[in-house]
Order: C-alpha cells, then sequence, then structure tokens
C-alpha cells in the first residue's frame, strides 16, 4: 500500500545504494539505520546514513548538501527555499496522490501539513514533535506540574536555581514564539513579528526565566538539558522540545516527565521529514523508502520501538507504545495537535538564525526587555521579502 510511486524512468546505479543524511541523535538515527536494515531486507536498495549536528539540521543550508545525498532529513521551514532554488524533488512528481493524500491524513497534528509550500509537498513526516514541558519524576512538581504560565514563573522562583530553559539561539526563538502564540498574539501574521506594540510581557517571562535558571542554558541544545534533567543537575525545563528517549520506561536509569506545555496551545512545531534531492539518480526508490518510513506500519513497528519519534497519529494514540514511552505520547499529545508552525518562505530560515544569535546573546548580556524586543523588531523590519505573502 505504501510502496507505489509514479511511473517515470529512472536511471540504473549499479549499487543502488541511496545515500541518505540526518540529525546526529538517537531519536533519528537509531530508526533510521534500523528502516534501512528492514529495507534492505525486503530486497530493496541500501540506504547509508551520515549524521549532521542538531543544530546543523536547523540552521546549515540545504545547497551545501544536496548534491551528495539522495535522501535528507530537514526542518520544515526550509520548504520555501527548497521550491524557489530547485532543491528537493516535490513529492506528487514521485509519489501517487492518493499515497500522499493517505499520508497527510495519517500524521498527527501539522505534522505533514507542515511540509507543503506553493502547492506541493517538499517532504514527509518521519518524526513529529513540539516544545513541551519536562520535569524530574521525583521533584516536588511532578506530581502536578504548572498549567500556566504564572504557575511556572513561581515554580521557576521558587526552585533557586534548579530550571533551565535550552536557549541555543534556535531553541531562544523557539521559546519566545512559543510565549506569543500561547498568548494569542499572532507571531508573524500580517507582515509584523508580533501583534502591533506588544510581546513584551512574554519576553519578560524569558529573561526570567533564564536569569532565574542554570547559568549554562544559553549554550544548552535541547538533550543539553533533558540530561541535566535526568542527572538531577535541575529539575524544571518550562520549554523543551520533546524527546521520547528521555521518558520514563523508554531508557534505562533516571529519566524526564514529560507534559503539555501551560495552557497547551501555541507550542512551536519541530519535527522532521525526508526530502528528496534534485540531484539523486534514483529519486523513486529514495521517494519508495521515504512513504515506507512514513506509513504507519513502519512508523508502529520500528520507528517507535527502535528510539524514534513517530508522526503517525495511530502511534500517538496506542496505548501500549505509550506505556513503553512512559506516558510522553499522551502527556504531550494535546501540544503537538494544537502546535504553531513556522514560515516556509525563504526569508525565514535566515532570520531564525540572526534572531536566534541576537536573542541569545541579549539574554547572556541581560539587555532590557524593551531594548531586546525593539533590536528583534528590527531585524525583522529590515529582512528582505519578509512581508511576501506565504503560497499555500
Amino acid at each position: 500500500m505504501l510502496t507505489q510511486t509514479t511511473q517515470t524512468s529512472e536511471p540504473a546505479r549499479s549499487d543502488r545504494t541511496l545515500r541518505a543524511l540526518g540529525w546526529d541523535h538517537p531519536r533519528c538515527m537509531s530508526p533510521m539505520r534500523a528502516c534501512a536494515t528492514a529495507w534492505r531486507r525486503l530486497g530493496e536498495a541500501s540506504v547509508d546514513w551520515d549524521a549532521r549536528s542538531l543544530a546543523a539540521f536547523g540552521d546549515e543550508p540545504l545547497e551545501a548538501l544536496v548534491r551528495r545525498y539522495d535522501i535528507l532529513v530537514i526542518d520544515h521551514p526550509f520548504c520555501g527555499t527548497a521550491s524557489t532554488e530547485g532543491l528537493l524533488v516535490p513529492l506528487d512528481q514521485l509519489l501517487a496522490p492518493e499515497l500522499l493524500d493517505e499520508l497527510h491524513g495519517s500524521a498527527i497534528g501539522p505534522s505533514q501539513r507542515s511540509y507543503a509550500f506553493a502547492g506541493h509537498d517538499w517532504a514527509l513526516a518521519a518524526d513529529a514533535a513540539c516544545q513541551v514541558s519536562a520535569l524530574h519524576p521525583d521533584g516536588a512538581a511532578a506530581e502536578q506540574p504548572p498549567v500556566t504560565w504564572p504557575q511556572a514563573l513561581a515554580l521557576v522562583r521558587s526552585l533557586a536555581g534548579r530550571s533551565a530553559l535550552p536557549l541555543a539561539p534556535a531553541h531562544a526563538l523557539s521559546s519566545l514564539l512559543t510565549l506569543w502564540a500561547g498568548a494569542g498574539l499572532r507571531p508573524l501574521d500580517g507582515g509584523e513579528l508580533v501583534d502591533s506594540d506588544r510581546g513584551l510581557e512574554q519576553l519578560e517571562w524569558l529573561i526570567e526565566m533564564h536569569a532565574l535558571g542554570h547559568p549554562s542554558s544559553t549554550d544548552w541544545e535541547p538533550p543539553k538539558a533533558l540530561e541535566a534533567l535526568t542527572t538531577g543537575v535541575i529539575d524544571y525545563v518550562p520549554l523543551t522540545y520533546g524527546y521520547v528517549n528521555y521518558s520514563a520506561a523508554s531508557r534505562p536509569g533516571p529519566a524526564c516527565r514529560f507534559v503539555n506545555i501551560p495552557g497547551v496551545a501555541g507550542s512551536v512545531l519541530g519535527g522532521a521529514g525526508l526530502a528528496i534531492s534534485v540531484y539523486s539518480d534514483l529519486p523513486n526508490e529514495a521517494a519508495r523508502f521515504a512513504a515506507w518510513v512514513c506509513g504507519e506500519t513502519t512508523q508502529r513497528q520500528i520507528v517507535a520501538p527502535t528510539g524514534g519519534q513517530p508522526a503517525s497519529v495511530a502511534c500517538w494514540h496506542d496505548p501500549a507504545l505509550d506505556r513503553a514511552a512512559g506516558g510522553f505520547y499522551s502527556a504531550t499529545r494535546e501540544s503537538l495537535e494544537a502546535a504553531w508552525t513556522r514560515p516556509r518562505a525563504p526569508w525565514w530560515p535566515s532570520f531564525q538564525l540572526q534572531a536566534g544569535q541576537l536573542l541569545t546573546r541579549g539574554l547572556k548580556d541581560r539587555e532590557p526587555a524593551g531594548r531586546l524586543l525593539a533590536r528583534l523588531r528590527s531585524l525583522h523590519e529590515h529582512t528582505p521579502s519578509r512581508g511576501a505573502p506565504e503560497p499555500i
């Protein structure tokens, strides 16, 4: 069912080996390598996986990679660049319409929709994530996690340095956008960074959570914050992208308890999709593998059991998988279903990098909220094509 493609000619490659690039964490590489092994056992092509860092996954331009790989694991904001610069193959040219419809219908929340731009799908959702909250399972707040942002701030104040936000640049910006979206401020809607002259209060929350938290957190990616939580360095992470690998029952030793963010709505969507390079010699073969990986059966039987974080909605509602993951799916599913999707227009990746760097530096330097917001607004206003409507 999930191996049908459109019939186009494809030049033969003697070794039938697909070159693939993921990101360097077990959440990505363990399931992708397990899928490659299973695919080969079905008599299909070999898939050789390389990895890049999480920071590179979020920031590195696709132009530097598409000539070297057939399959790339990408973040959805790169879809606009892929479209305008002709870097990826539109998947409607490789997969049958009914198959794409099936994959759209089987993905949780906006996961698959996030890879649509200008009338095409540029990747298939293989992994689903958004920002959630995490707590030490034996900490004081584990039984009654904060459900509003005033409660979250009160907990941060009470923990006296035993909380943290991962604030490496992309994640600092994600946290601010989540706070804005959760407050109903419609970030990046109507050509503005945030509604009118609003948004200062949420930036002040972010500044306070950083100031009261672990002093090294401005250099942390989410896995670093979650490692600190599992080892007892901290007790609470108000905002981080969820990682099923760190959930109780899914790992040996100490673990985290994950819950929906305060207020539930507005969490910035993360996740990862499988895209096909326009330079691939085996695009149909690559697309068949990607569709198979992202289908419900493979997501349930291979991706989830090998440490992946599936995009299949059926996996997120599966009681057995949820128990094996220490309740991770049921505890964070509402945030994912109500997640906010970042722009996919070509201007966004560069802005995301620069704005994240500006915000992280401002937090480190304890810059006043008003001045920091003004600098973020100025950067956005001077970003070329930022006001252009995003094709759908």
